[in-house]
């Protein structure tokens, strides 16, 4: 009997290995999108972020379209928009945050909203022009994403900034091995390169003052520590790790049962 006790007591910590075998085998929750999201009444799920205007960086690219009364004035600033790509017509912010338009040469609107911006380039024509009205808009926005994703690469928007699902979303989302707790992001301003760690796993991300991306962002998907060979033999290697462990099981209760 004493020796029945044994084999029971020692059949506790096989069951306790079967089934941290079958609960490691894949990280589910950090392959999940805020997988911390409760349906609870009691629990946070409302955040606030506060979306600021993206303001112009050298090296960004304008649309600027100058709309006047006057024809001559018209056909001057307007005979560039044909069908050609909207980059090709715009104009580039140089290093020192100038643009460069006709007649007023120079204007520096580094760090400047687009609506900022463009009031002080109908000031300066104004200074030269009658009854003109300007519009500007970015171009050429893009946002690289790589990593565990389906589709990385360069990937072109046209809002001010997106969130960082959107950009996720543009990449075909993310591959079986992403994970989503170890996202990294790297932001260049001012000549310096940032590195953040961005945890998409927690729904307090959307309250981050990274969870909005702007133009030329990069985003690292990074794989999860236990990145398998082929996931398509997953359900095989549960299956495997299942009936080995049940196998031993049955054995050690024949074994007990023969005493």
């Amino acid at each position: 009997m004493n020796t029945k006790k044994q084999f029971i007591k020692a059949l506790f910590p096989v069951l306790s290995v079967v089934v941290l075998l079958l609960s490691s085998c894949a990280p589910i929750d950090k392959l999940k999108y805020v997988a911390d999201v409760s349906q609870s009444s009691s629990i946070k799920n409302d955040f606030y972020n506060d979306r600021t205007e993206k303001t112009i960086q050298p090296y960004d690219y304008l649309y600027v379209k100058i709309f006047s009364l006057e024809e001559k004035t018209n056909a001057i600033f307007n005979d560039r928009n044909t069908n050609v790509d909207n980059e090709l017509l715009s104009y580039s912010i140089d290093g020192k945050g100038n643009i460069s338009l006709p007649f007023i040469g120079d204007v520096y609107v580094k760090d400047l909203t687009l609506n900022q911006a463009r009031e002080k380039i109908e000031a300066a024509l104004g200074n030269r022009l009658n009854y003109i009205s300007v519009i500007v808009r970015f171009v050429s926005n893009k946002v690289t994403v790589l990593g565990e994703v389906q589709m990385p690469g360069q990937h072109a928007f046209f809002d001010e900034k997106i969130s960082v699902f959107q950009a996720l979303g543009y990449a075909g989302g993310s591959s079986d091995y992403g994970n989503l707790s170890n996202v990294t992001l790297v932001r260049e301003k001012d000549n310096v390169i940032k590195y953040f760690t961005l945890d998409l796993t927690k729904k307090n991300i959307a309250s981050s003052e990274y969870f909005y991306l702007l133009p030329n962002d990069v985003l690292i998907i990074n794989p999860i520590p236990a990145k398998y060979r082929d996931l398509k033999d997953y359900p095989l290697n549960i299956a495997a790790v299942t009936l080995t462990s049940i196998s031993a099981l049955l054995s050690i209760i024949l074994i007990v049962n023969s005493l």
